[in-house]
Formats: C-alpha cells, sequence, structure tokens
C-alpha cells in the first residue's frame, strides 16, 4: 500500500492530479488508512498508467472514465476501437503540420526567388495555418465516431469535389433567398422542395451519420460562441445567413 504522497512520486505525477482523478471516479483508491488517508496498491499504477496514454492521446478525462468503466473487447467503444479512432484524428492532425511546414517550404522558396516582401510570406504561411484552426477548433462538437467518419470522407475529397460542394451550397443560398424574396412559405411545397434539396447537400458531408449530423447542428446552434480568430475566411465566405437557416428549419418542420 502506498500513501497518496508516495504514490505520486512513484508514478510521476502531483497529489492534485491525483484528487482530480478520484473525484472523476477515473482512479478511486480501494482502501483507507484508518486515519482516512487514501491508500494505493500496485494495480492502481497500471490503471493510472492507462488514464496517461489515453489522455496524452487527446482523449477527454470523462471519455476515459467510461472507456475504462465500460466496453467490452467486441464493442465500438472498446479499448482497440478508441485507439484506433483516436489514431485517425491523430494522423489527421500530423498532416496538418505537414501541409502548414509544406507551405512555409514553399514561401521560403518563392521568397528566394523572387524576392517578394515578408508580409507576402507570411501572408502564405498564415493561410495554411488559419485553415489547420479552423479544422482543429471545431472538432470538439463531434464525439470519436464523427470525428473518424469526417477523417474517412475528408480523405477522399479533392480541389475539383470541394469546388462543386461550395458552388452547389452558393446556389441553394442564391435559390432560397430568392423564394423569400419572392414571398415563398416555408410550409408550401417550394419550402418543403427546398428543404428536402438543403438536407441533401447536408448529407454530402455527413455521409448519413446520425452523430455527424448531432455535432453539426450543435457546432452551428454555437456559432455565437466561435472563436473569430480561428474561423478561416473560406468558412466564412460559405456560412449561410441565419434567416435562410430559419427558413429550412421552419420547412421541416412541417415537411
Amino acid at each position: 500500500m502506498f500513501r497518496i504522497q508516495q504514490f505520486a512520486a512513484l508514478a510521476n505525477v502531483t497529489v492534485r492530479t491525483l484528487h482530480h482523478y478520484d473525484r472523476l471516479g477515473l482512479l478511486k483508491p480501494a482502501h483507507r488508512s484508518a486515519s482516512g488517508y487514501r491508500l494505493y496498491r500496485n494495480e492502481d499504477l497500471g490503471q493510472l498508467e492507462r488514464i496517461i496514454v489515453l489522455r496524452y492521446l487527446g482523449l477527454p478525462l470523462r471519455e476515459i472514465a467510461g472507456l475504462l468503466a465500460t466496453g467490452g473487447p467486441d464493442s465500438e467503444h472498446s479499448l482497440p476501437s478508441t485507439l484506433a479512432r483516436q489514431a485517425a484524428v491523430l494522423r489527421e492532425r500530423r498532416a496538418g503540420i505537414d501541409r502548414v511546414l509544406k507551405a512555409i517550404e514553399r514561401a521560403q522558396r518563392q521568397w528566394q526567388k523572387n524576392g517578394d516582401p515578408d508580409w507576402f510570406l507570411y501572408q502564405t504561411i498564415l493561410k495554411e495555418i488559419h485553415m489547420q484552426e479552423s479544422q482543429n477548433w471545431t472538432e470538439k462538437y463531434y464525439n470519436a465516431e464523427a470525428r473518424q467518419a469526417i477523417d474517412e470522407r475528408r480523405s477522399e475529397w479533392n480541389p475539383e469535389m470541394q469546388a462543386k460542394i461550395t458552388a452547389d451550397w452558393q446556389q441553394m443560398y442564391a435559390d432560397v433567398q430568392a423564394a423569400m424574396d419572392r414571398g415563398v412559405k416555408p410550409t408550401s411545397d417550394e419550402g418543403k422542395a427546398l428543404a428536402a434539396r438543403w438536407m441533401t447537400l447536408v448529407s454530402g458531408f455527413t455521409g448519413g451519420k446520425p452523430e455527424v449530423l448531432e455535432g453539426l447542428n450543435t457546432l452551428y446552434a454555437d456559432r455565437t460562441n466561435w472563436p473569430k480568430e480561428q474561423v478561416s475566411e473560406e468558412m466564412k465566405a460559405n456560412l449561410p445567413k441565419p434567416e435562410l437557416m430559419a427558413f429550412i428549419r421552419a420547412a421541416q418542420a412541417k415537411a
């Protein structure tokens, strides 16, 4: 048995961290001394090591608690499945870092070749960084399954596909706005048809996955709290106006 100070030193963590893990139910010592002090066993060290590894891989503590408490070996919430999903997320982050590094290299070569001013050099790099940040900050709105689904679909995208998707959405916005200008009611057949077409485009992103759609809805519902400095210019340019979304929601409610 180890007192908390001894166990913290053995595991190279702080006593405060152990208190926090105890409160969350992640690592609750099974025994206490006669004086009420927490007592840890050798087995607790193995549990703590699992927590530290999963935390390092980026899993939230509450998700770790659920993972350690439930999920058989064949469950989608099992450790192997969770690690596979998290590996996909980390690979995407690594790919993003690689893109930024390549942008730096391209900017440096361009500067050396053409003697472009410093502001152009930074502008080129910042464009890539903002794109990467725009992807990262939205991840919190999706659970692990949704993030994996998005990563899988993202690997299939190419510039031509993205250009078509952008054009389709811009046309969608224009058609809804035109209908609103003509006084079309959301409850009308035309309104319902526009809503159905809107959801078909949404399915192009969600792939029909309900967990992705749930995260997407949560993302847009929290629009007022988006970090302005991290929202890319491309994302801003492709956002629907609130009144368009209100029209579509009204049409869906009556569909």
